[in-house]
C-alpha cells in the first residue's frame, strides 16, 4: 500500500523541527540546516505537501543528519530526532513493516528492562 501524507502529523513534525532549530540561534550549522529546510517546513505547515517525497535526496541535509551525525551535539532539544520525525512524515509516515520492527525492538528493550531477557 502506498504511503500517504497525514497533514496533521506532518504539520506537527514541521512545527517541532522549526522550534528545535530556533533553540540554537547562534549556531551556524543549525541555522544553515534550518534555512535549507525552511521552504519544506513552510509548505508542510501550510498543508501544501500532498504527496510523499519519493526520493530521500529531496529532503535537504538528509545525509548530513543521518549518516554523518553532524547534529548529534545538539541534543537538548534534539535536532536529529526532530529532523528524522519530519523526514518520516514527509515520506508518508512509517510503513507497516517499520511499525512491526519498532514494536519488536520496543519489546526487547522492555524485556531487558524488566530483567527477563525475553520479550513478553
Amino acid at each position: 500500500m502506498a504511503q500517504k501524507i497525514d497533514p496533521i502529523k506532518l504539520k506537527a513534525a514541521a512545527e517541532r523541527l522549526e522550534w528545535v532549530c530556533q533553540q540554537y540561534p547562534g549556531e551556524a550549522a543549525v541555522q544553515s540546516l534550518y534555512q535549507g529546510l525552511r521552504s519544506l517546513i513552510e509548505d508542510a505547515k501550510a498543508g501544501r505537501v500532498l504527496v510523499p517525497v519519493s526520493d530521500r535526496q529531496d529532503i535537504p541535509s538528509r545525509w548530513a543528519v543521518s549518516a554523518e551525525g553532524l547534529y548529534r551535539d545538539y541534543e537538548n532539544p534534539s535536532i536529529e530526532s526532530a529532523y528524522v520525525a519530519f523526514a518520516i512524515e514527509m515520506e508518508g509516515g512509517l510503513t507497516e513493516q517499520d511499525k512491526r520492527i519498532l514494536a519488536k525492538f520496543a519489546a526487547r528493550i522492555a524485556a531487558k528492562s524488566n530483567g527477563t531477557g525475553e520479550a513478553s
